[in-house]
């Protein structure tokens, strides 16, 4: 019976130090999973117009050419991490890690839109300027 008792304690203490070290993990990811998966929907759209409009041009579509894909997110998660770990480590009382965040996704929505003028040959800044003004 000891040893049965002593076989449980020992699988909880097991237990309760993964479920010390996934919630240390969660808190840190939690916070910033919107912009993870912001950053995700945003180079797969990047992907898929950039796709398009190398078809529509002509253009040979190459493995090479997709692998920057997983390359680009990647850094990007890399980037907003290391952000995000420096904004707790040394206490930046700027959102800093939005602001990495946002200049990431500026730079692939900028893409996607010149992605659009290469499919439709319509600027989406002219476009959305246009609507406004009504």
């Amino acid at each position: 019976m000891k040893a049965i008792i002593l076989k449980l304690l020992h699988q909880s203490y097991e237990f309760f130090a993964v479920a010390l070290t996934t919630g240390f993990i969660a808190s840190f990811f939690i916070p910033i999973q919107g912009f993870l998966l912001f950053t995700v929907a945003v180079v797969f759209a990047d992907t898929i117009t950039g796709i398009k409009a190398a078809r529509k041009e002509g253009q040979k579509i190459s493995s090479k050419g997709l692998y920057r894909t997983t390359e680009k997110i990647v850094v990007y998660f890399v980037a907003i991490l290391i952000f995000e770990g420096a904004k707790n480590t040394f206490n930046i009382p700027f959102p800093i890690t939005y602001m990495v965040a946002m200049m990431i996704s500026c730079t692939e929505l900028y893409s996607v839109a010149e992605n659009v003028k290469r499919i439709t040959g319509l600027e989406l800044g002219t476009l959305i300027t246009k609507f406004f003004k009504r």
